[in-house]
């Protein structure tokens, strides 16, 4: 079923470009990500307002500034984000807090019961505002040198400092059941609530929708490899924590489809 999901977010994208696939909606590869567990009074697993996938990069680098070109052309009422052509050929900078995948939808699956107070998501939900983003650090008030405190290596800053208009959208999502999923574009700006003031526990398994171009093989060819040995997928710190674990997933454990969206067997 998610992968019907999956299939049917990339089809909300522009994918075609004179008849040229910028990827294949039908076909998705696997990104590994985390699973967040929060028992009540927790304030250790909140996260600030941000965008994954690189913070610096959207200005200097050449597919960035592509994807991104009617907004520095002031032209950004014409910018569609929904639009995939060059998002396959960004360069984020290598660290483990960068995500080196394009993804059409980010997204978790509740685990738990959860809402607002219970340390859950929060997001701005405006694609467009990517072009307040990146022209609010073009401004003459911002230090040419800062893009609003964008560090390298890092996912990309919204701060009260700089973007406090913007902070005024950030909501928290409605009450959420065991099953139910949440999905946001890439560019959305979101968060983690900084405490958990519910009764019970707020888990959630981060999903993703990954669908299947060169960008996207590369990296699973790499995260293959350590699935295969047990490490940390590539994007995530070297924690390794099942390399010695007897009863981890192998690639016994995987269905045919599933070795294909983990790169273990061509499409």
């Amino acid at each position: 079923e998610l992968d019907k999901v999956k299939k049917w977010l990339n089809r909300l994208w522009k994918f075609k470009i004179n008849n040229k696939k910028i990827f294949d909606p039908n076909k998705e590869l696997v990104y590994a990500d985390r699973v967040r567990r929060r028992e009540p009074g927790d304030s250790t697993l909140g996260l600030s307002p941000h965008c994954d996938a690189g913070s610096v990069e959207r200005w200097i680098d050449k597919g960035y500034q592509k994807i991104y070109s009617k907004i520095f052309k002031d032209d950004f009422k014409n910018f569609n984000p929904f639009d995939a052509f060059y998002r396959d050929q960004t360069q984020e900078i290598e660290s483990p807090a960068v995500s080196h995948v394009f993804r059409t939808f980010q997204g978790w699956v509740a685990l738990t019961r959860q809402g607002p107070k219970d340390g859950t998501l929060q997001l701005i939900p405006i694609a467009k505002a990517m072009a307040f983003i990146l022209t609010r650090a073009l401004q003459d008030d911002v230090n040419e040198k800062e893009l609003c405190d964008s560090k390298p290596a890092r996912a990309l800053s919204v701060n009260e400092k700089y973007h406090s208009l913007l902070l005024r959208a950030l909501i928290s999502i409605p009450t959420m059941e065991p099953g139910d999923t949440v999905w946001w574009h890439p560019d959305v700006v979101h968060a983690v609530e900084d405490r958990h003031l519910g009764k019970g526990d707020s888990n959630v398994v981060y999903v993703g929708s990954t669908p299947y171009c060169e960008k996207n093989l590369k990296y699973a060819k790499k995260q293959s490899k350590s699935f295969l040995t047990g490490e940390s997928p590539p994007d995530f710190a070297s924690e390794n924590y099942e390399v010695n674990y007897f009863n981890r997933a192998t690639k016994k454990d995987l269905t045919d489809l599933g070795k294909k969206q983990l790169a273990l067997k061509s499409w």
